[in-house]
This record gives structure tokens, sequence and C-alpha cells, in this order.
């Protein structure tokens, strides 16, 4: 790769769609799971949390195997496309099945749900693994990267302002109080939009068809190649730092505005907390915006350390705007709170983050290619989504413990006001404390801009002497 490599808007666009498909897949189980089966159907939520935990196991071998796999397939459609098609319509078809445990004892109803969550968490790899891959490969540019990675953004966000009301829409009235019944029908419109936006960039991205490698890496030696990474080892610290204090939080949002904020009333915290949701994502597009041109002047880890900077005050506000006592108003027919002020923020700061952290990915990817003679985006991007899904699989079992710590194990019965504090301060406090300690690993992150672009240069050399 000689030139650098400017990608269309046709193609940006094309790629990114598949991010609407990314955030429903991922977003919408664990969105729904808790409230669903422990509030709901009444399972302990550490239950659940071991539930939402044992696919992540299973994907400690499927990640980097999908990712191996991936960097190795030879088809006349490329190395991702073809898995891509596969993974997105595999997910669509068991989305809506989540919610359908056909067994009335909650030993049994746990069992299906985790029977099922792992079959729709492999589908999920299939998707996501060559997905994320073929996005690093599309552009060799050091700013260009953070451009292409900013669609998948852009239109994953849209369906940001959808995420927050799915709990919500199962409530509708047309549903008449079975909220079980609402998340089947929800999850089923979702499947279709699923299909059609994950579908896209198979179908109209196109791949550089490579040589195959005359001496395929087998898994394991794969695997070791590309945690001796020093910068990729970095990354991957202060990643999976930052997203099990978020995503352990994360699982308290509700918790906290039904019990601690709006005293019990779910169909208003839900309400809320769709608003709050909605005032992230708007947050999240003007973070997008201001990291590419951030990024451009000074760098991809400086602007990084700035939006985590950001989030970290946002989340330091919660202690004050997630409070009960503030009056809920009527804002264009929604319920508007505060703590939509805090979530504004915080969505502006953490997006900006997740944005850099793949551009700055497919520079490491380079670093790779020059010091192993390999392109192998495919298991950088599995070994990154198995990082984010062992956060996943701490956090959906400490999500559980704690609301179980903090005495709240039947939600559906109710829980105590000293109760529901203690689930407000322990919502704030994991997330600052994952949040500081991102902030510190990231300051000793290598590769500024120079560095990168004297990697791409050594390359381009390399490559003219073939």
């Amino acid at each position: 790769m000689n030139e650098t490599q400017k990608v269309s808007l046709s193609t940006r666009f094309a790629w990114g769609t598949g991010g609407w498909a990314d955030n429903f897949m991922f977003q919408t189980l664990m969105i729904l799971a808790l409230p669903i089966y422990n509030i709901e159907l009444g399972v302990d939520p550490v239950w659940v949390g071991m539930a939402l935990m044992f696919p992540r196991l299973f994907d400690a071998i499927t990640d980097p195997l999908m990712g191996n796999i991936s960097d190795n397939t030879q088809s006349r459609w490329g190395r991702r496309r073809p898995w891509i098609f596969t993974g997105t319509l595999l997910c669509a078809i068991l989305l809506p099945l989540l919610w359908m445990p056909p067994f009335s004892g909650k030993e049994a109803t746990i069992i299906y749900f985790t029977i099922i969550s792992t079959l729709y968490a492999l589908a999920y790899t299939m998707f996501i693994i060559p997905y994320t891959a073929l996005g690093f490969e599309l552009s060799n540019d050091y700013d260009e990267r953070t451009k292409v990675m900013s669609w998948r953004m852009y239109v994953g966000l849209v369906a940001g302002l959808c995420l927050p009301n799915l709990y919500a829409w199962c409530q509708n009235d047309v549903f008449e109080g079975d909220i079980l019944k609402g998340a089947r029908w929800v999850s089923f419109i979702v499947a279709l939009s699923i299909l059609i936006t994950g579908l896209t960039p198979a179908l109209f991205c196109r791949e550089k068809i490579t040589e195959p490698e005359k001496d395929k890496l087998k898994l394991g030696q794969a695997l070791l190649e590309t945690v001796k990474d020093g910068s990729f080892r970095l990354l991957l610290s202060a990643y999976l730092t930052v997203v099990a204090g978020t995503l352990t939080s994360a699982a308290l949002t509700l918790y906290v505005n039904i019990y601690h904020v709006f005293d019990g009333d779910k169909k208003l915290a839900a309400e809320v907390y769709a608003l709050g949701g909605m005032f992230a994502v708007i947050g999240a597009y003007l973070g997008l915006r201001l990291a590419n041109i951030i990024s451009v002047k000074t760098g991809k880890k400086e602007t990084l350390i700035a939006g985590l900077i950001l989030t970290l005050i946002a989340v330091g506000s919660m202690f004050f705007t997630m409070q009960p006592g503030f009056q809920v108003h009527e804002v264009w027919g929604f319920k508007y709170h505060p703590q939509a002020i805090s979530f504004f923020f915080y969505g502006m700061g953490q997006q900006a983050c997740w944005l850099l952290i793949d551009s700055m990915t497919a520079d490491i990817c380079d670093e790779d290619e020059l010091r192993t003679g390999r392109r192998r985006e495919g298991m950088f991007g599995a070994v990154k989504s198995l990082a984010l899904k062992s956060g996943v699989a701490i956090t959906g079992l400490t999500g559980g413990l704690v609301i179980k710590f903090a005495g709240a194990s039947d939600a559906s019965q109710g829980v105590a006001p000293e109760v529901a504090n203690t689930l407000h301060n322990l919502f704030i406090i994991i997330q600052a404390a994952g949040l500081i300690t991102g902030i510190i690993i990231f300051i000793f992150y290598p590769i500024t801009r120079a560095k990168s672009e004297e990697t791409r240069r050594l390359l381009d050399a390399k490559n003219l002497s073939k």
C-alpha cells in the first residue's frame, strides 16, 4: 500500500450502516436481561448475571477463532463479507427467542436463557469480528481511519436514540401490561432492522482480495503474536478497565431511577431513563465531531484522555442530578429530569473514547505488519472484541452481585430507601474508579501521530522494495 487511501462517502456510509445492527445486537440483550428476567420474572439477579457471563466465557474461544478464520478465509467475496452475512442472519433469528422461555420454573427459565444467549453470542461473533476488521482495512491513513470509524458511530448513534426506549416500549399500553409480550414484539421489530442494516456492509462494501498466505498461522500462534504488541496490551488494559466500570454501573441505572429517584414508579423511571439516553446520544454526536477535529490538531491519545475526563465530570454530577425531589416536566411530549444534562456530557465524552480506541487499533495493525509482515485486522479486532465481551461478562456478574450486595435481590417486591441510596452511591463510585484508572493507563500509550506516520512510511518503503 504505497498511497494514502481515501474512502468514498458511499463506502463509509455502507460500512457505517453496520453500526446500527451492532448496537442493537449487543445492547438489546444487555438492556432487557435484568429488567425482564429479574424485575418481571423474579429470577435472582446473580443467576441472570451468570447467564450473561457464560456466553462471554464461550467467546474466549470463539472470538480469536473467528478472527483467525476471517484473516485466513479466501473466497470470491473476500475474507470478511461471507461471515458478516451469516452472522447477521442468525442474530435476527435468535433475538426474539431470548424472551420466549417455554417454562414457568425459574431454574428452567434461566437455563433456557443461558442456552439461547450463548447461541446468540456465537452469531454476534460471526458478525462483529469480520465487520470490525473490514473497517480497519478500508484505509491506511492516520486521520482517514478516524473518519471511517466515525460513520459506524454516526449510524450506530441513530440506533442509540432508540435503545434507551426499549424497556419503555415493552410497557406500551398496546401490550396491556404484559411486559414479556412487549419484549417479544419489540425485539422482533428490532430483528428486522438488524437484518437490513447488518447485510448492507456485506452487500455494498468491496474488499481488496488478498493473496493467500503460504504459511498460515495457527490459532495459538496468531493469538500469541497479537498480544506480544506492547501498545495493544496497554490499549486493552485501559479499555477493559473503563468498560468494567461503566457497564457494571450501567446495570444499576434503571434500578437507581426506579427505586431511588422515582420511588418505585417503573413507567416514569423508564420514560426519564429513555430521555436521558437520548440526551446522551445527542451529546455523543457532538463528541464525535469534536473528536475528529481535535484529534487532527493534537493526536488520538490526547483527545481520548480529554474525553475520559469529561465523562468523569459527568459521572460526578450524577451525585446531584439523580436525586429524588426534582420535578419532572414534560417537554415536547417527553419527561424531562435534570439527569438528562449529566447524560448529555457523559455521551459526549464517552463516544469520543470509543471512536478513538477503534482508530488506534487500526494504527496498531500497521505496527504489527511492520513487525510480522502480516495484515491481521481480524485477530486484532477479535481480541479487542473479546476484551469488551470479557468486560461485559464481568459486569454481568458484578452488576448482579452489586444489586444483591445492596439488598435488592428481589426487586419485584420493591426495595427499602436505604438500599436505593446505596445503589445510587455505588452507581457513581464504580464508574469513577474505572474512568480514573483508564486515564492513568492511557497516559503511557506510546503511539503518537509522528510514530504512526513513520511506521506507515517504513511499510510503504518495504512494499515498494518487493
